[in-house]
């Protein structure tokens, strides 16, 4: 194998793992972001349930108070009722204030149930109260957790892109252009191996006589089909390594 081919095939092992750590490293804020989504929702809730509880609270007053102006009304009606002289007007004013009565009932029992709406709201908030912290703690680690891991796959990726440097140096530019173009083009394989004919890229055979030449090893070969360099290795257990790493 040409030397700079053997350095092609070694830049495209170490670009795969750059690939890998850096989609390491554009997850695992998407992994902290869903969390933080997730508390926000919480909190969002919390406040809605909260402006609910302010709403029946707010009923709740204002019904009191109209039981109270219903009560003073009926304890006007009832000293009326002593200065009232004729049988017919007692009997309208008995009327009334029987019906000043079942309007004050109905509104202490709705005083009741408000009551009931508002702990049962209380008992909801100081779950959900419970749940938010629970959620803030888990944030708090994990934020802790992806600052590390986030330093430790930087440091990684550094130390990949000093090789990746050093590795740059023995491949011709012209050759390295048209790797980095292939590359782009075909979800980050460029070079792929050839076996019994085969372009392990594509799954397409090559020409007869591509594959005798690929085999002399005295120039740079692509395929006809899919345009990758293509490369053959004479020894067979590192051919059936080099074709787990195309398929990789």
């Amino acid at each position: 194998m040409l030397p700079e081919l053997k350095r092609l095939v070694d830049l495209q092992e170490l670009d795969k793992i750059i690939r890998g750590v850096t989609q390491g490293l554009e997850k695992l804020p998407e992994e902290l972001r869903a969390e933080n989504a997730a508390l926000e929702e919480m909190q969002a809730e919390h406040n809605a349930q909260t402006q609910e509880l302010e709403g029946l609270q707010k009923q709740k007053l204002e019904t009191e108070k109209e039981v109270a102006e219903m009560e003073e009304g009926i304890t006007t009606s009832r000293q009326r009722l002593m200065e009232i002289k004729s049988n017919i007007e007692y009997k309208a004013m008995l009327k009334e204030i029987a019906f000043k009565e079942d309007q004050r009932d109905h509104k202490e029992t709705r005083v009741l149930e408000l009551m009931e709406l508002m702990e049962a709201q209380k008992q909801a908030l100081a779950e959900q109260d419970q749940k938010m912290k629970e959620q803030a703690d888990l944030v708090a680690a994990r934020s802790k957790e992806v600052k590390v891991e986030v330093a430790k796959l930087e440091a990684e990726l550094s130390g990949l892109e000093k090789q990746r440097k050093e590795l740059r140096k023995g491949i011709p530019a012209p050759l390295l252009k048209r790797y980095e173009f292939i590359r782009q083009r075909r979800n980050g394989t460029a070079i792929s191996p050839v076996f019994e004919g085969v372009c392990f890229g594509c799954h397409m055979n090559i020409l007869p006589q591509q594959f005798i030449d690929l085999q002399k090893g005295v120039e740079i070969i692509q395929c006809p089909h899919c345009q990758r360099i293509l490369y053959w290795q004479a020894v067979e257990e590192g051919l059936e390594e080099d074709l787990s790493r195309s398929a990789s």
